[in-house]
């Protein structure tokens, strides 16, 4: 793969140019690194496929090795691991809570301890997500709570 970069004064907004033969796998994981950098992620409803701004999750969910991403009113597939979009909305607002959820930080509610050191999150919406022991420790520093 060859990359080039072009700064010059001329440009006055930001912009990025692929060009390849073929739309291959490489290609599209490309594409989906770029929206995350711009806090969109490309999820599926049905047979249509949707450009979700980020700030828009409340949680994401592995469920039998499937992705979904919820919003207050919807719920879409995504392609992407549960793992591969940590690693990108680890940087900004969103938290790893247990083996098979993310949450959006700016999304909590309220906290509740629960038992084993558990940890119950309310969400903006009124959902609740169970926090591990295992994460409850660093969602408390992350919100600055003891």
């Amino acid at each position: 793969m060859k990359i080039e970069i072009d700064i010059d004064e001329k440009y006055t907004d930001t912009g990025v140019k692929i060009c390849a033969p073929a739309l291959t796998e490489d290609v599209e994981n490309v594409i989906r690194m770029m929206r995350m950098i711009n806090m969109q992620i490309a999820v599926r409803k049905g047979d249509e496929t949707y450009l979700l701004d980020a700030e828009k999750i409340l949680y994401i969910d592995a469920v039998d090795r499937k992705t979904f991403v919820y919003t207050d009113d919807e719920t879409y597939e995504s392609e992407l691991k549960l793992y591969e979009m940590e690693q990108e909305l680890l940087r900004r607002d969103f938290l790893r809570v247990s083996k098979q959820s993310i949450v959006n930080l700016r999304k909590i509610k309220s906290l509740r301890a629960d038992i084993n050191r558990k940890v119950r999150v309310t969400l903006s919406n009124g959902e609740q997500i169970v926090v591990s022991r295992m994460y409850s420790d660093e969602l408390r520093r992350k919100l600055g709570i003891r």
